[in-house]
């Protein structure tokens, strides 16, 4: 079974992505028309391909994104004006009318993505790292009343931003405190 959920709103668009997918052999994982659904599904099967228009029911591409964030990657396809609207680090986007060459490409290509993911674990942090990033949460959770899910998002943000390691953004912060 692949790992593929199809969410449209518009019943149309949804017989048409399941015809295509269909004379190429795939068989989605599940037919969505809200988001909820979508939610659902993804959840059931762990992680997915969602292929979604624009606008479900309930809620859009983005909000759906966000939500799916970690646990799906979404290939929307719809009108350029309203791809405009999309954002989602987890969102690529196909403008309609869409080219079957160019649809199965960004497909294969996701697929690939998901299954590397999902073959290679994510790598473990050494013992003094995670040390390390534990001393510089706490300080930050003491001196800047921070929760300890802030405190990790401040040391994910900053290290991203200066183009750091997470190790080296704690130690930054625990020199800074000393």
């Amino acid at each position: 079974m692949d790992r593929i959920v199809v969410a449209f709103a518009n019943e149309e668009a949804q017989r048409r992505i399941l015809c295509l997918l269909a004379d190429r052999g795939y068989a989605p994982a599940a037919c969505c028309a809200a988001g909820a659904e979508v939610l659902r599904a993804v959840r059931k099967l762990g992680s997915a391909i969602v292929v979604c228009g624009f606008k479900l029911r309930d809620m859009t591409a983005s909000d759906l994104a966000a939500d799916l964030l970690g646990s799906a990657v979404l290939l929307v396809v719809a009108s350029p004006v309203h791809l405009d609207f999309c954002q989602g680090e987890n969102l690529h986007k196909l403008p309609s009318p869409i080219h079957r060459s160019d649809f199965f490409a960004t497909l294969d290509l996701l697929r690939q993505f998901e299954e590397q993911k999902l073959r290679r674990p994510p790598p473990k942090r050494r013992e003094e790292d995670q040390h390390l990033i534990q001393k510089a949460k706490e300080l930050l959770m003491d001196l800047n009343r921070m929760t300890e899910a802030e405190a990790h998002r401040f040391l994910q943000k900053r290290s991203m931003d200066a183009g750091l390691k997470m190790t080296e953004t704690a130690q930054i912060i625990i020199d800074s405190y000393r």
